[in-house]
């Protein structure tokens, strides 16, 4: 802290309106002040001398306001923010005229994470010192204010006087487009909505993140009154931060889900280019692969995951199981099994694959023992998971013990194995070998009912 200011401030401390010491003398009062001025005085130069200074005035003599003050901002600089909080407080209660105790207070609440703490205090201070303490920040909060209470037309004169102090003071203009899309102005809205991704001192995963919001949320004939606007939502973002991932992420996400898949492909392609070493990445292409239903280019893409992150890397575990279904779809399994070996080595425990791996070894009919105790294991994991109470049932009626098997069968139609067309066949078998034949049909109708749908 400059030493001019800090002389400044304890002039204030000490000659404020109200009686800022309480020694028991006129003889201690001067005492007081003197060591306090010797405190604050050395602050920057001997922080721990003048700590010591300030708890000894704060053990030996009354409470006293301005000690409390400095001894709050003392423990501030040491890293002791309870303590800081504590002091200031109490500076504040003993003087509750002095505004400088409470704009270090809301300083000190900024600082450790305590948003809305520090808003109420420059709240009461706009309220107090509108002059001192009305800028764009302090103007926004109450804004905010009363828009959670319903009050937009005052926020939305506290909005503008906030944007008079900086026409780009961003909560401020997203608090005002809030107002419009209140009243149902969705160009007013928009255009604030604009103004705000063409920013460039906004950081773009949080001007993205804000966009994305408002692009899940909107329905088709909103897209399709307004999607030209909207593009220049997403527009904005990436002409704004033209490497960024966030803003080609959010263009090719935007496109490709409203059916604009070539455009979505050309910030997809910018994309992979900039980061092509970016895992998360390479998920998000194979995501696209696994769209466009290319068996091969999916193999392919989850091979490079695997060899960029590495086969011990738990990060590419999603990769090694989605290259095993997609050998069980075409109907190779002993590669498939391969792959969800290579999970089973990374991650023992991972329950999908576990399931997976058990109910293909069933299907195939082979090393029965082994799948009914990998699947034992994975429904342990997820005892309501419909699929895997199938798969461990199924299992058990192939080893003949149907009995045990009804039990798994009749939880997962409980937690949802009656919208699955498998499960339904599966049962309906398990029936028919205990001969409750009635019963059996019933599931077999449903069955057959689900593959009429499909």
């Amino acid at each position: 802290m400059n030493r001019t200011v800090i002389f400044i401030l304890l002039a204030l401390a000490l000659f404020a309106p109200a009686a800022v010491l309480q020694a028991q003398n006129p003889k201690e009062e001067v005492v007081v002040q003197n060591l306090l001025m010797d405190a604050v005085s050395k602050m920057e130069t001997s922080p721990q001398e003048a700590m010591q200074i300030l708890q000894y005035l704060d053990r030996h003599y009354l409470p006293d306001d301005a000690v409390k003050y400095w001894l709050g901002m003392a423990y501030w600089s040491a890293g002791k923010a309870a303590k800081a909080e504590e002091c200031l407080l109490l500076a504040c209660a003993l003087d509750t005229a002095n505004f400088w105790y409470r704009d270090a207070l809301a300083s000190l609440y900024s600082a450790e994470g305590k948003a809305a703490q520090s808003a109420e205090v420059y709240l009461d201070l706009l309220g107090k010192q509108p002059g001192r303490y009305g800028n764009a920040y302090t103007y926004t909060l109450k804004g905010d204010r009363c828009l959670a209470e319903y009050k937009d037309t005052l926020a939305l004169d506290y909005y503008e006087k906030a944007l008079a102090y900086d026409p780009q003071y961003a909560p401020a203009v997203l608090g005002r487009a809030e107002v419009a899309r209140m009243r149902g102005n969705v160009p007013g809205f928009l255009a604030d909505v604009h103004s705000f991704t063409l920013n460039p001192a906004i950081a773009p995963s949080a001007k993205c993140g804000y966009v994305s919001q408002i692009l899940q949320n909107i329905n088709y004939p909103f897209y399709r009154s307004w999607g030209a606007q909207l593009d220049s939502l997403v527009e904005g973002c990436v002409r704004t931060h033209p490497a960024d991932s966030s803003a080609l992420r959010l263009a090719g996400s935007w496109y490709w889900s409203t059916d604009r898949k070539d455009e979505g492909r050309v910030y997809f392609d910018r994309l992979m280019k900039a980061y092509p070493k970016d895992l998360k990445i390479r998920y998000l292409k194979l995501s696209l692969l696994m769209d466009g239903g290319n068996m091969k280019e999916v193999l392919d893409e989850c091979e490079a995951i695997v060899k960029l992150g590495g086969d011990r890397n738990p990060e590419v575990v999603p990769a090694l199981t989605t290259a095993g279904d997609c050998w069980h779809a075409m109907g190779n399994d002993r590669k498939a099994m391969k792959y969800y070996d290579k999970v089973l080595k990374i991650e023992p425990g991972n329950a999908t694959t576990l399931n997976n791996y058990a109910y293909y070894l069933s299907l195939a009919g082979r090393k029965l023992k082994k799948a009914e105790k990998m699947s034992r294991t994975a429904l342990d994991k997820e005892p309501d998971n419909p699929s895997f109470l199938d798969t461990y049932g199924w299992i058990l009626h192939q080893l003949g013990r149907d009995e045990e098997a009804k039990p798994h069968f009749k939880r997962a139609m409980v937690y949802g194995g009656k919208d699955h067309l498998e499960i339904l066949e599966h049962y309906s078998a398990v029936l028919k070998a205990l001969g409750e034949n009635e019963l059996s049909q019933y599931y077999r109708s449903l069955a057959d009912k689900k593959k009429a749908e499909q």
